[in-house]
């Protein structure tokens, strides 16, 4: 955790006194990735490549003016003015769009850092006046350090600092948080790697009081899943097939069967059902392409409520094809059919890890 006294003495702020009502937070982490320092900083450096890099945080990014390109054909003392959309996997958090300057500098032989300065504050889009000001916060100067090491990976420190306005009402002392949903539907004409017609999305997130590791292995085990996975029909699963994405094993893809022969592709923590005979083509050397999926699945957060990490924020998500003719018109029941998949999805997983007693 970050020593904000000893930071203070070092460095001097920026962007003036601490807003009455805000409170600051900062996050640091040292990681090895399997890319070189090159490779990783031409990444970070293109906005559209870094959106592809981080799905799960970054909804949109683009470079709106180019200050410097560089010096000597490379990206040392490159500096873009780029604006972005930041989600994150809740809907009870919403996206936010902030505008800043992101820098690049080599320090040294196979070292180099890549740094943002927030040029104005985030704000809740398209809320009310007092949303905007409830959930209004701003970023201080964040980046990475990234180090070439000698098996061609690199080794990346982040650090991450903002301020943000909290509210007494935000404080919740009840067991589980009461549920929020969100309700999406769209029109799939002509993209083929997803059924033609209406598509109906809905998520929801819960405060679970079990450590995010813990309610992970839960979610991915294959022998557990019966107890929560309605589509299991209450019997066990079959892993027809199993591929390691890394070094760590529980990163991988599998291939599921359901007593109803249902096949289930699973990555991680993300679902997708999927046609079995599109499958056994895909198997056989057909364009994977053209496999119509639908992912459901799990977003698994730290609560933030400590070092110890005694609790989890899970969102829920599911879609489904509610009619395969673009044209038909959404109806009740396909809304009350998503609610009831989810309520019941969230309070089996309650039940099964004894969270309700």
């Amino acid at each position: 955790m970050l020593n904000r006294e000893e930071y203070e003495k070092i460095f001097t702020p920026c962007l003036g006194p601490k807003p009455d009502g805000f409170v600051s937070e900062a996050s640091k982490e040292v990681g090895m990735v399997i890319i070189n320092n090159l490779a990783l900083v031409e990444t970070l450096m293109d906005s559209e490549r870094c959106a592809e890099m981080f799905p799960c945080m970054i909804a949109r990014n683009s470079t709106s003016e180019t200050i410097s390109s560089g010096m000597g054909g490379t990206r040392n003392g490159a500096l873009y003015l780029m604006q972005a959309e930041l989600q994150l996997l809740s809907p009870l958090v919403p996206v936010r769009q902030v505008t800043f300057l992101r820098f690049c500098k080599q320090h040294a032989e196979g070292v180099w850092a890549v740094v943002d300065v927030y040029v104005d504050r985030i704000s809740d889009r398209g809320g009310s006046a007092s949303a905007q000001t409830s959930l209004s916060c701003r970023s201080l100067p964040s980046g990475c350090l990234v180090q070439d090491m000698p098996n061609g990976y690199s080794i990346s420190h982040k650090l991450h600092r903002k301020e943000k306005h909290v509210e007494a009402s935000t404080k919740n002392d009840s067991k589980v948080l009461k549920r929020h949903e969100r309700i999406m539907t769209r029109k799939n004409m002509d993209d083929s790697g997803e059924p033609p017609g209406i598509l109906l999305s809905a998520a929801t997130s819960v405060w679970i009081p079990v450590p995010p590791r813990r309610l992970f292995d839960f979610l991915r085990d294959v022998l557990l899943r019966s107890e929560w996975d309605i589509l299991s029909n209450g019997g066990p699963m079959q892993e027809i097939a199993n591929i390691f994405k890394g070094q760590d094993q529980s990163n991988s893809v599998s291939l599921l069967r359901s007593t109803s022969s249902m096949l289930i592709l699973q990555e991680t923590s993300i679902d997708a059902p999927v046609d079995i005979p599109a499958m056994h083509a895909v198997m056989k050397g057909a364009d994977s392409a053209y496999v119509a999926l639908l992912p459901s699945g799990f977003g698994i957060l730290p609560d933030g409520q400590g070092m110890e990490e005694t609790g989890s924020l899970l969102t829920v998500t599911f879609q489904i094809l509610v009619n395969s003719l673009p044209t038909t018109k959404l109806n009740v029941e396909s809304i009350e059919t998503v609610n009831n998949l989810i309520s019941c999805t969230v309070q089996k997983i309650i039940a099964a890890l004894r969270c309700d007693k």
